[in-house]
């Protein structure tokens, strides 16, 4: 008898503790964006030389480029940029392997990234970071590299409020070296909802 009770006490607190540890932990933000300029429902950009796709999210911004040329074209890094909702300009990264992009920046040291090669119709994909890299000081024993993802919208409540984003915009650049010119692919973005 006093072995069924106690086995009863004990599921009870473990059952409490989680609803506690539920109640206390942070939902993250929902996000529902829009491309409003050029507007398209797709997330999509389309003309005669290239194509981009897009699926943004709170943290990064997943990129695909696909040349429709029949020469090689190049993502013009160094000169890719993030203009945030208040307008503030920021310096970007386009790769695959957030952790990876971090520690080759901290072997070369170099702010300049070279360009992204495109071959005759193929396609490149990344994701779209806020690099502030040259910021801190990278290295052993330094800052930990995960510390140096910030994220181009908070993804929980303690991260900020995000009542002032709902309706707002932000801007991404993507410069296109042709061979011959390079064309800045400017893209508006719209966040149509955070939950």
């Amino acid at each position: 008898m006093f072995k069924s009770s106690n086995m009863k006490h004990t599921i009870a607190f473990g059952l409490l503790c989680l609803v506690v540890v539920g109640c206390l932990s942070y939902t993250p933000y929902s996000y529902r964006f829009s491309l409003i300029d050029p507007q398209n429902d797709t997330m999509s950009f389309v003309d005669s030389n290239i194509e981009f796709r897009f699926v943004p999210s709170s943290e990064n911004i997943h990129v695909a480029i696909k040349n429709k040329t029949d020469h090689e074209i190049k993502l013009v890094r160094k000169s890719a940029e993030y203009i945030d909702y208040s307008g503030e300009s920021r310096r970007i990264h386009y790769g695959l392997d957030y952790a990876q992009e971090v520690i080759d920046f901290a072997e070369t040291n170099d702010l300049f990234v070279p360009s992204l090669k495109i071959d005759p119709d193929s396609e490149i994909t990344g994701y779209i970071w806020i690099n502030i890299w040259p910021d801190y000081c990278l290295g052993n024993g330094r800052m930990p590299i995960n510390y140096l993802m910030e994220p181009f919208f908070p993804r929980y409540s303690f991260e900020g409020s995000v009542e002032d984003l709902k309706n707002s915009t932000f801007n991404l650049i993507l410069p296109i070296d042709f061979g011959e010119y390079v064309h800045n692919y400017t893209f508006t973005f719209k966040i149509d909802d955070v939950l």
